[in-house]
């Protein structure tokens, strides 16, 4: 029996969940489709938090079209959620089938099936959750290697823990995450140790980008921006251009294959590092001010419709840009 054969394939991965510790699939609505279907390497990153607003429906939508019709898949660990079931009852019309796969072990990641059935569909959606799962069980693997072929050629998108593995580098604490102000007061505070880069997804638009997810969610009495700014800190001594792309929960981006973004829900920003931090090291507060003008923030707003955000080039046209710095510490840090 050809376990590989499209409309078998379905068959053998429920078969195969039954009698495996850890892989579940399943499928909610449609076939998978043989047609050869005309796709567009897109993204779309999501801050989190959904709430089913109009915007998360037009958000949606984008990313379907950029695969004309195809076979939606998302990919998770730590147990099936009910994403796939969403895409079904809104979007039955724009998609051949849509279904669900988690990988939660090494041999999940290996398993052929698996690996045909993120061949054929057009449409990856990467669950949230944590993210850490994705670097244990995903990183090196076939399954990161097939990831990455389909980028250059098909759309794929994803959510809180899924948003931050697209980004080239991306944070996976090992245990309990760090807040900001953690990292501004120690710029390589333990808890911030965890920053990888280029070794799990290489996304051609986001290349020495980090993206930080539910930018706007209160922890101690903070959000995530001074974390994010931290974190750019930190990758001004590993790559020469880096960038964090932060998303406010509820909000999202898209980006075509032209490099051409657009935004809907609640926004977030974009930070470039304009120069190199005076202190950064181990054990003393981070030190970025450089006149006031460390870090260029670009302003997400999703009601700036003249705005160009080309992420090809780098370069954010029509937003409201302001600067953020540190003269030392948290204590330092405006925004």
């Amino acid at each position: 029996m050809n376990y590989f054969n499209c409309s078998l394939l379905g068959v053998f991965l429920l078969a195969l969940s039954s009698v495996t510790q850890s892989l579940e699939y399943k499928q909610i609505c449609g076939n998978l489709s043989d047609a050869q279907i005309e796709t567009q390497p897109a993204v779309l990153l999501s801050g989190g938090a959904d709430s089913s607003s109009s915007d998360e429906k037009l958000a949606t939508e984008w990313l379907l079209n950029q695969a004309n019709g195809g076979d939606y898949l998302v990919l998770r660990s730590n147990g099936l959620g009910g994403q796939a079931k969403w895409v079904c009852r809104n979007y039955a019309e724009h998609i051949s089938s849509a279904s669900e796969v988690s990988i939660d072990s090494l041999d999940d990641a290996e398993h052929p099936a698996v690996l045909q059935l993120i061949k054929k569909v057009e449409i990856i959606w990467i669950a949230g959750g944590d993210q850490k799962r994705y670097e244990k069980f995903w990183k090196g693997t076939a399954l990161a290697r097939v990831i990455n072929k389909h980028i250059h050629t098909k759309p794929i998108g994803g959510t809180s823990a899924g948003m931050a593995i697209l980004g080239g580098a991306y944070y996976a604490p090992r245990d309990k995450a760090l807040i900001g102000s953690q990292l501004l007061d120690n710029a390589f505070h333990h808890r911030g140790e965890d920053v990888f880069i280029d070794d799990l997804i290489y996304h051609p638009l986001l290349k020495d980008t980090l993206n930080e997810t539910h930018l706007d969610r209160l922890i101690k009495g903070e959000d995530r921006s001074s974390r994010a700014f931290g974190f750019l800190a930190q990758l001004t001594k590993s790559v020469q251009n880096p960038m964090v792309i932060a998303l406010n929960e509820g909000s999202f981006l898209g980006i075509d294959q032209h490099g051409n973004g657009r935004v809907w829900g609640n926004g977030g920003y974009i930070l470039q590092a304009t120069s190199q931090p005076e202190t950064l090291k181990k054990g003393q507060p981070l030190v970025w001010h450089q006149q006031g003008k460390a870090v260029t923030a670009y302003e997400l707003n999703k009601s700036q419709a003249h705005a160009k955000l080309d992420f090809k080039a780098r370069r954010f046209e029509g937003l409201k840009q302001t600067y953020w710095f540190t003269t030392g510490g948290a204590e330092g840090f405006v925004k």
